[in-house]
C-alpha cells in the first residue's frame, strides 16, 4: 500500500498551557524519534499571533504533517503522544486530512 500525506491540525484544551509545558520534553522525545523513521515530516505549535520580542508564544494548538498509508495510522501515533494522553489536545475536534506537498524545506 503507498504512502500519503496528511495534515493534521489539534487545537488545545482551554487553559492546557501549562500541562502542555509540563509534558513537553517527553512529546519532542517521541515526535522527534518518529521523524527520524519517516513518519511526521513537520510538526509545530499553531499559535494566536506571532511571537512578539520579550514575549513567549501564545501556543492554541498544533499543526504536523504525516507519512502513512492510512489516516487510521496516524490516529493510533497520536493516541500515543503525550498531549493526548495527558488532555492537552481537543481531540474531539482533531481535523486530519490528505495532503499533497507542492514544497517543503528544511528549517
Amino acid at each position: 500500500m503507498a504512502k500519503h500525506e496528511w495534515m493534521v491540525i489539534l487545537k488545545d484544551k482551554p487553559n492546557s498551557l501549562a500541562k502542555r509545558m509540563e509534558v513537553r520534553p517527553e512529546h519532542l522525545k517521541n515526535v522527534l524519534e518518529q521523524e527520524k523513521a519517516g513518519f511526521w515530516l513537520l510538526g509545530g505549535a499553531s499559535l494566536d499571533e506571532p511571537v512578539q520580542e520579550g514575549q513567549g508564544p501564545k501556543i492554541n494548538g498544533s499543526v504536523m504533517l504525516a507519512l502513512s498509508e492510512t489516516r487510521e495510522e496516524v490516529i493510533e501515533k497520536l493516541k500515543q503522544d503525550v498531549y493526548w494522553t495527558k488532555g492537552v489536545w481537543d481531540v474531539e475536534g482533531i481535523h486530519i486530512f490528505p495532503f499533497k506537498s507542492a514544497i517543503r524545506s528544511g528549517l
